[in-house]
Order: C-alpha cells, then structure tokens, then sequence
C-alpha cells in the first residue's frame, strides 16, 4: 500500500453491502444529517465516510506514518466479506472460537475506529482554548490556564502553534488508544450472546457514518465496557447483527436467528438516523422511503399509537427470551416455558420464530 492518505472511517467492505453495483463501482443513496432530502445523486462508496490521513501518524513520529491504515486494511477490511457471508448465511448455526472473535473484532471496529471520539475531543479542546484567550490573557499577552492535567503558560500570540500542538497530542492519544481499546473490547464480549435477524416484507434496513449502536439495557450511563450493554448493528438492507450483554453460560458456539418485518426496521432505522454524526446511507430509494414513512407511522394517531404500543411489548419480550437463551440454552425449563408462555398470548401468535423453535421442540419430545 503506498501512502494511503484517501483513509475509510467506515470500510468500503462493509458499504458495499448497501450499495448499487455497476460496472464494478458502487453508489449509495446519501443524506446529511441537516439537510431535508437525500443528495439527487447517487455517491460512491469511494467518496463518502473517508477523511484525509484520519489514520496517518504525525510526521513528527519516527515510525510507519500509514501503519494503522495498513493493520485495518490487512488484518480487519480483508477479513470482512467472509465475516459478513458467514453472518446472513441462514444455514449457519454453529460457529467456532475464532469466528466469534473475527466477528466481534470486524465489526466493532465500526465503533472504535470512527473519528466521533477525535472530533469531540478537538472541539472542546478549541473550545476551551477560544474561551481562555477571551477570559484569562493578562495586561501582557500572557495566557494560563489547566488542559488535560497540565498548565498551559503561552503569549495569545502563540495561540495557532499551541493549538495545533494539542490537535496533534490528541490525535496521537486517539490513534494509539482506539486500537488498545477495540482489542481489549473483544475479549470482553466474547462472553455475549449474537443474533442475525432478517427482514422480511416491502421494506429496507439503512445505515450511516456511526452505524454502532450501543446502550444499556438497563439504562445505565454510556460506559463501553458496561456488561449490560446491547449493540445493535445493520449488515445490510436484510439483515442485522445484534450483540447480547454478558452473561457468563452464553453459547459460545451459536448464532441465533430470527426474522423480522415492519416495526422492527421502522424503530431500527429511526435509531441509525440518531446515532449518525452527518450522513445516512442506504440503497438507491431507500433513504426516501425512510423520509416517508417515518412521519407515516410515528404520527401520534391512535392507531399508529395502539401498534407501537404492541411492538415495543414484542420487542420487550424478545429481548427477554433472547437473554434466557443465551443464559440457559434453548432446552432448559425456564426457556421452555418462556416460549410456551409468549405463544400463548394474542400479540405473538404471529411470531413464525416462535412457531417454529416451539415445533421443533415438540417433535424431540420436550412439550407433552
């Protein structure tokens, strides 16, 4: 690779999956965050989610400037195309130590290494830095003031280098932490339960610049390393990854699945819209059809009232029985009677997942 300065924040492998293909080249449909309607038209995958030298070492460091460029281009983005075969592969059940862990590594990535973290940092580093030249400098010019644990003492003359100073201090601690942080996140969530849901029905998942999303089940303030914590990614326009919080009897070796319609790519994809920093991406006509139905079905009429009121009771339990499975098993009695107990009410009888794992149970022998 020679001097890679044109750097993905979010892979081309993984935008690909909501891309149109043509000719060898792919285009997303794009929306920024503020403004009202998608761009007229289609970007190429090239072109978005990227920013020059975001990875590239100061030219100070006596190292390889594009060494994380080269590891994530490597070890992570060449990884990805199997990793996401093997997670919409419907017939794959099992899975071993190490695919768990290239799962994890793959696409956490898409959370560490986002500039979210270093962009928030610069600018409360600007801002503080504008707001002492305004508020502390002295008769003679002089600026002090404390940053990040230590004393700042420059001439409001000096204010360019001595930001630019600090832009660089903070982009090295990103660098060198993101990376420290994704693998020590790895090994912590290998002790998680993973679901792959797909979609079905005349609608479709979209993504963005921060696609991640992760909070906690029981509303904890945001720690990335909090156990309860669920993540919830979109593969692509079909499928969606979601992470489980830690439980210590999870399946290692087991990816659930499930399938979903409406309700669940309507809420999903209002989440992705929130959580992206400028741009939501999708498939050609796919970000117009989330413009349109998210006023269509959130208004607060009775009925679409009435109707989610129904769905966040399905998703509650799912998320219930989800975590019963990744502590239990499928075949324990406290899962077995968790199924039984949510087919029998009216607002699951629908769930053809249920049905389905329900059946097969009673063919093995373990309902009467």
């Amino acid at each position: 690779m020679n001097k890679p300065r044109h750097q993905h924040y979010i892979p081309k492998s993984y935008l690909k999956n909501f891309a149109l293909e043509q000719d060898g080249k792919y285009f997303v449909e794009a929306k920024l965050k503020n403004e009202a309607q998608p761009k007229k038209r289609l970007i190429s995958i090239r072109d978005i989610c990227v920013d020059k030298n975001i990875y590239t070492l100061p030219s100070e460091i006596d190292e390889d400037k594009y060494a994380i460029e080269k590891y994530y281009a490597s070890e992570i983005d060449e990884l990805y195309p199997a990793i996401y075969r093997l997670l919409v592969d419907d017939s794959v059940e099992e899975i071993t130590e190490e695919q768990r862990r290239k799962i994890i590594l793959t696409t956490m990535s898409l959370f560490f290494r986002t500039p979210k973290f270093l962009n928030l940092n610069e600018r409360r580093i600007d801002t503080i830095l504008d707001h002492a030249v305004r508020t502390h400098t002295d008769k003679e010019g002089k600026v002090k003031i404390q940053l990040n644990g230590h004393w700042l003492d420059f001439h409001v003359e000096q204010v360019g280098e001595v930001r630019n100073d600090l832009h660089i201090e903070n982009k090295l601690n990103f660098l060198s932490q993101h990376l420290k942080d994704l693998h020590e996140f790895v090994d912590f969530k290998m002790e998680a339960g993973l679901s792959v849901i797909t979609i079905h029905g005349d609608i479709d998942l979209i993504t963005s610049d921060n696609p991640v999303i992760m909070h906690s089940v029981l509303k904890n303030r945001f720690n990335v390393f909090d156990p309860t914590n669920i993540i919830q990614l979109p593969l692509d326009n079909r499928h969606y990854l979601i992470i489980y919080p830690n439980t210590e009897g999870v399946l290692k070796d087991r990816v659930f699945r499930g399938d979903r319609d409406l309700y669940f790519v309507l809420t999903s994809n209002q989440q992705v819209e929130e959580n992206s920093e400028e741009w939501i991406l999708g498939k050609p006509q796919t970000i117009h059809a989330h413009l349109r139905d998210q006023p269509k079905y959130f208004a607060e009429t009775p009925e679409n009232i009435a109707r989610m009121d129904v769905f966040e009771e399905q998703r509650n339990d799912i998320m219930e029985l989800s975590a019963m499975l990744d502590q239990f098993g499928l075949t324990h009695e406290n899962t077995l009677q968790k199924i039984k107990e949510l087919l029998e009410k009216p607002l699951h009888q629908n769930n053809f997942d249920l049905q389905k794992d329900y059946e097969e149970l009673r063919k093995k022998g373990y309902y009467n």
